[in-house]
């Protein structure tokens, strides 16, 4: 398997990884993904994981290889590494020599809950370099996959108790249903006096009662159900922001040192160092910008601010403000028409425009561009906008990757950007209950097609508190 060495690499798997977990609904499925791909995206020679058995055994599960000499898995070496780890906690890593090709194998332990229940094991053939950086990214992976593993878990068992709690609720209602028309019978048959009814009506009143209080108590427990789900989805999303936030700091200190040694510690720079600190400190710099553009992709859902009227034809113009310069360098002609006033997040609909607007001035061709945006209210709640332009296009067949986060079409030495733009665009669409699709042809310019609700339903409206 071909070995992984830059962090755009290792951040491109890791969001693969963590994109395929997302979509997962069973732990099952987990520990059967896991596997496959960690030897498909990092480079392993082998993957699986490791459990105890009811009698305190060794078993093996969902192991991957993509070596047929890789028969370390039955060593004494394997078990026992196991089981220290199932003992301390801690991640170890041993050189296995049983294969034709000698494997270091490293090992992680997996915590669900306050036990570790798995223990993850990567091997690597021995001439490969197995670094910090992709040892990190196994323990992110580890720490992931327990996370989701618990997510299922609490998921299912909060179903589980939703059920037995409306059985019961609706035992209980059929008990006292059965117990009202008896007692109702017995009033009628053989109670004569005002004091006898005035007893039965009291012992009503408290089976009503006991019931408010059940349904009151079941009612509470679903509401402790739902915060603890709700509390394991806001630690996933805080964990893809720092993991994301923190992947900065190594970067900023690669382009401080790499221009450090190029201003300082090279008096008589040899052209050929120079040209090597030079593609370092362009590879960091647009490693930075990925960063960026994926810490925004993940703010929009996380950050929107509450929905009000927005007049979208002011917000368009001040989003091409935002390119007056390069407006007027290529004599750029931005026509905007008939655009609606909606409920919205002001501030994601200019990015929302920016960024189309910016595409199209990026992607111009050889002529003047010409940019026109056009709003039309569809009389059903709804507003059709077209932005459209004469530039480049593209072929109709990548219609749907120029959605998708880091897709890019072009290369960055003909165009620079992160493929992040048009991601955020389709992400604050759907945040507003919306939708937006593209048009185009090679040479013959495009057109993105956006429709969006004129008034945001209550329950849809995210805001910040």
């Amino acid at each position: 398997m071909e070995s992984f060495h830059s962090d755009r690499e290792l951040l491109r798997s890791f969001m693969k990884t963590a994109q395929y977990m997302a979509g997962l609904t069973t732990h099952e499925d987990v520990w059967r993904h896991i596997g496959e791909l960690i030897v498909k995206f990092y480079g392993a020679a082998a993957a699986g994981f490791a459990k105890r058995g009811a009698h305190g055994e060794i078993e093996f599960h969902h192991v991957i290889s993509c070596r047929r000499d890789c028969d370390f898995i039955s060593s004494k070496q394997m078990e026992e590494t196991i089981c220290e780890v199932f003992e301390t906690g801690f991640l170890a890593w041993r050189p296995v020599k049983r294969c034709e090709a000698p494997c270091t194998v490293i090992f992680l332990p997996i915590a669900i809950g306050n036990e570790v229940s798995r223990v993850m094991f990567v091997g690597h053939v021995e001439t490969e370099s197995v670094s910090n950086d992709v040892l990190n990214v196994y323990l992110a992976i580890a720490g992931l996959a327990a996370a989701t593993v618990t997510r299922l878990v609490s998921e299912t068992e909060l179903k589980e108790h939703r059920v037995h709690l409306e059985k019961l609720v609706s035992d209980r209602t059929r008990q006292l249903s059965l117990t009202l028309d008896r007692l109702e019978l017995e009033i009628k048959e053989h109670l004569k006096t005002e004091e006898e009814l005035r007893s039965i009506r009291a012992h009503l009143e408290e089976l009503v009662q006991v019931r408010t209080a059940e349904l009151e108590k079941a009612n509470l427990e679903l509401t402790i159900y739902s915060a603890k789900l709700e509390r394991i989805n806001e630690e996933l999303r805080e964990f893809a922001f720092v993991a994301s936030h923190d992947l900065q700091e190594p970067l900023r200190k690669i382009q401080t040192f790499c221009d450090m040694a190029r201003t300082r510690c090279i008096p008589d720079p040899d052209e050929t160092r120079q040209d090597y600190l030079e593609r370092i400190l362009s590879s960091a710099s647009r490693m930075r910008q990925l960063l960026r553009d994926l810490l925004q992709f993940s703010r929009v859902a996380i950050q929107a601010a509450p929905f009000k009227q927005v007049d979208l034809h002011e917000i368009a113009l001040e989003a091409a403000d935002i390119f007056e310069k390069e407006i007027m360098e290529t004599h750029c002609v931005v026509r905007i028409e008939n655009m609606p006033v909606i409920e919205a997040d002001e501030t994601q609909m200019l990015q929302l425009f920016q960024n189309l607007i910016g595409n199209a001035l990026k992607y111009r061709g050889s002529e003047s561009p010409f940019i026109r945006i056009r709003g039309n209210d569809d009389g059903r709640g709804f507003c059709d906008i077209t932005v459209t332009d004469n530039g480049i296009g593209f072929d109709l067949q990548y219609e749907r990757v120029i959605f998708k986060p880091f897709q890019r079409l072009h290369s960055h030495g003909a165009y620079e950007g992160t493929g992040m733009g048009l991601a955020i665009c389709r992400k604050i669409v759907e945040l507003h209950g919306g939708s937006i699709r593209a048009e185009s042809e090679p040479g013959a310019g495009s057109t993105f097609f956006i429709r969006l609700p004129l008034a945001q339903a209550k329950s849809e409206q995210l805001i910040v508190k």
